[in-house]
């Protein structure tokens, strides 16, 4: 077994977070040290695998917790790779409410648009001239008009069910959350990647983010309101699962 580690970056000391590369066998894992209490293992969009330790957690105790860990991340590898092959890089084939669909890319003079057409087929129009990369950035502002569409009515209609009120929400790309909330604030961000999701996992996020507006942890209390207003939102959880980071924490 072959264990080497490389010094790459150092934060500002300010932040005190050291990190490092580390390869074991087969695995490249990026090594944060952190002024943490405990271990948190996870792997994003991008297939990275990384892991956060406290200072004083020694070389050979990493080494040791890689491998004891080898097959959730194995598992958990194939599942992201599984995931990124549903959504090539060229775009060709893109993710929307929860099903897979082929794009065709038009030159056309008006302003970039996006439309689905009678085949079920998603068309990306972009300006004659423009290079093919500004796709991503026309796809995502398409991604944050529909999200927000099914969004707003959502909280509107949850409101009076919950007894609680949002003072307002926002989109933004977030690596290992599908939302936040904000709770003295009434505010709840929401990760744009929910528009590649079904409906009924957006409205559990919806759900999910508003019932802190009643109880800030994840606790019994919390678990309880879901299961009085979402009685089914464990398996939404569990559809979810493999979709997003892959994220272990200890």
């Amino acid at each position: 077994m072959i264990l080497r580690l490389k010094r790459v970056s150092k934060t500002p000391v300010k932040s005190e977070i050291y990190v490092r590369k580390l390869q074991i066998d087969d695995l490249n894992i990026s090594l944060f040290r952190k002024d943490i209490r405990s271990l948190r293992l996870s792997i994003t969009r991008e297939g990275e695998v990384r892991l956060s330790v406290p200072y004083h957690f020694r070389d050979e105790d990493v080494e040791s917790f890689v491998n004891a860990k080898r097959q959730w991340i194995q598992k958990h590898l194939e599942r992201v790779n599984k995931q990124n092959a549903l959504e090539p890089e060229d775009l060709s084939i893109v993710q929307y409410l929860g099903n897979s669909y082929k794009t065709q890319i038009f030159s056309h003079p008006v302003s970039p648009r996006v439309v689905m057409d009678s085949s079920e087929r998603i068309c990306i129009f972009l300006k004659p001239g423009s290079p093919v990369s500004n796709t991503t950035k026309v796809l995502d502002a398409w991604y944050r008009i529909e999200l927000k569409k099914l969004i707003a009515p959502l909280i509107k209609e949850w409101e009076p069910v919950m007894g609680v009120q949002v003072q307002t929400f926002q989109l933004k790309q977030m690596k290992t959350r599908w939302g936040t909330c904000n709770v003295k604030d009434h505010r709840i961000w929401f990760n744009v990647e929910l528009i590649k999701k079904s409906f009924p996992c957006i409205e559990y996020i919806v759900v999910h983010e508003m019932t802190h507006l009643l109880e800030r942890g994840h606790g019994q209390k919390f678990k309880a309101y879901m299961d009085h207003f979402l009685p089914n939102w464990r398996d939404l959880r569990n559809e979810l699962n493999g979709k997003m980071d892959q994220i272990e924490k200890l």
